[in-house]
């Protein structure tokens, strides 16, 4: 049984997982722990990867990687005593810069996490019988992950994002929703709806600054039609979090929220994959999943 397994995404952001990965299997090595890297080639290949370890009793399986290499593995460990530790290696990492994590620590500072860290429980959220980590989309920007997902874009992270609404909002027609939750039901033409289990998406957007990760409710932000060209200006107020006060923006907390789209299916998106299309229901996964971080972060969105 192994002390760590390392499951490192070669395409993941400026592609030197494996790098980060190989450093911090010497790193663990010279501290008398066992560890061991596999790379994936395929989707699918890390949920089984961390299926098997978490069956031998591995306690803690890494992600190194982005958000949908942590999202495959968390579905593996939904429910489980095997923790998730974060390598972050993607295009935004938007989980692990919940979590108080960033590309810009050093291995050394990560790996001091995954052995001295504390394991804390948090939510998943589920939809379609799939689990994700942070924000499931709905509309416009379901359109523009699909396009960014899409493409080879030079870009990474929030300019690609930028780009990508550039590229779909003339085309863009607003659906009509029908939302039911605990907050009752909602109905309209719509440009997106965001059920977070964290704050942000597309690298910095913060679409649900109140959310938190270990509250059991999902925070779940509802943008009515709005002018076209007011759009682009109402994201850059996404970016600082202060959209929620627009009189177009309805924020609303829920364990579960099913989705009606009656002019036909529309895609969900979370993590930075297509989880499938609509109607839907949301559910919270309370405590599902134990993620390894520091004690101290002042950027650790599951703090009270």
């Amino acid at each position: 049984m192994l002390d760590f397994l390392i499951i490192a995404n070669p395409t993941s952001g400026s592609q030197a997982a494996p790098y980060l990965a190989t450093r911090a299997v010497e790193l663990l090595k010279a501290r008398g722990r066992s560890a061991e890297v596999r790379v994936t080639t395929a989707r699918g290949d890390a949920q089984r990867w961390a299926a098997g370890a978490a069956c031998a009793g591995s306690p803690v399986v890494v992600g190194c990687g982005g958000d949908g290499t942590l999202q495959e593995i968390a579905t593996a460990l939904d429910d489980s005593s095997t923790a998730l530790g974060i390598l972050p290696g993607g295009r935004c990492n938007d989980f692990a810069h919940a979590l108080g994590l960033s590309k810009r620590d050093s291995p050394e500072a990560l790996v001091e996490i995954l052995v001295s860290g504390i394991r804390r429980p948090i939510d998943l959220g589920s939809v379609h019988g799939k689990r994700f980590l942070t924000v499931a989309t709905l509309g416009f920007d379901s359109d523009v992950s699909r396009f960014v997902e899409s493409r080879k874009l030079w870009v990474k992270g929030t300019p690609a994002y930028i780009y990508g609404v550039l590229r779909v909002l003339p085309g863009y027609r607003f659906p009509m929703l029908k939302l039911s939750g605990d907050f009752g039901q909602r109905e309209g033409r719509m440009l997106l709806a965001a059920t977070g289990n964290a704050p942000c998406y597309g690298g910095a957007l913060q679409i649900a600054p109140g959310a938190a990760m270990d509250d059991g409710l999902f925070d779940v932000c509802t943008v009515g039609e709005v002018p076209r060209l007011a759009v682009f200006a109402f994201l850059m107020r996404v970016l600082r979090g202060s959209h929620t006060t627009h009189k177009a923006v309805s924020m609303l907390k829920t364990k579960k929220m099913s989705v009606e789209t009656p002019d036909g299916p529309l895609y969900i998106c979370a993590d930075g994959e297509t989880l499938g299309q609509t109607p839907c229901t949301f559910e919270i996964r309370p405590n599902a999943l134990n993620v390894l971080t520091a004690v101290q972060s002042s950027r650790f969105k599951v703090q009270s």
